[in-house]
């Protein structure tokens, strides 16, 4: 029995590790004070929210904040990985609804789960909702001087 329980729990992670693709990469931030950025949009039937998210790892905990062109604050949220939970901070006020709020834990929960695998984009079916996370390039990043006059 020992040895059929082993040869099962072998054959599990080596399927496992075959079927995960070599070449998927988080786009999560993976060590301590490591941070990701990236353009957001999040596209509804009546309309969108695009912008910025930055995303900070503090050991399992994933510190994240969205906001929009002009610098106002759309969410700041929290992603515990061991816990697999999303807790919402703060919500723009317009959106700060208890049945936003419960969608929006939900569909961020799934978009994490999708960009460990190097995917930046989740479609909720259910309620028609696109998010896509674009990773932001060093180009993106850096701001030239001649451009800030």
């Amino acid at each position: 029995m020992r040895f059929l329980r082993t040869c099962l729990i072998s054959v599990s992670l080596l399927l496992n590790a075959l079927l995960t693709p070599a070449d998927a990469q988080s786009l999560l931030p993976q060590s301590v004070g490591e941070k990701a950025r990236f353009t957001a949009v999040i596209e509804m039937p009546k309309g969108y929210m695009s912008g910025i998210c930055v995303l900070l790892c503090d050991g399992d905990l994933i510190k994240g904040s969205m906001f929009n062109d002009f610098g106002i604050t759309f969410m700041d949220f929290t992603f515990n990985q061991r816990k697999d939970k999303v807790k919402l901070l703060s919500v723009q006020k317009m959106m700060d609804k208890w049945y936003i709020r419960k969608i929006l834990r939900r569909d961020l929960r799934l978009l994490f789960h999708a960009m460990r695998e190097g995917k930046g984009e989740y479609r909720d079916e259910k309620y028609k909702m696109l998010f896509r996370f674009t990773q932001l390039t060093e180009d993106e990043l850096n701001i030239k001087d001649d451009d800030a006059s």
